[in-house]
């Protein structure tokens, strides 16, 4: 169970990573926040 919960974390992490990049052109800049997820928290960035 845990290494699914890491393996989530570690995708969802990617993808804020990403996304920004490719949103750039639309958002002067990127709002980060916390979100709880599967009880814990992660960084949701958009």
């Amino acid at each position: 169970m845990k290494k699914i919960a890491l393996t989530l974390t570690v995708a969802i992490s990617t993808f804020c990573a990403i996304a920004p990049a490719f949103a750039a052109d639309n958002h002067h800049h990127r709002e980060c926040h916390k979100v709880k997820v599967h009880h814990h928290w992660v960084n949701r960035c958009h």
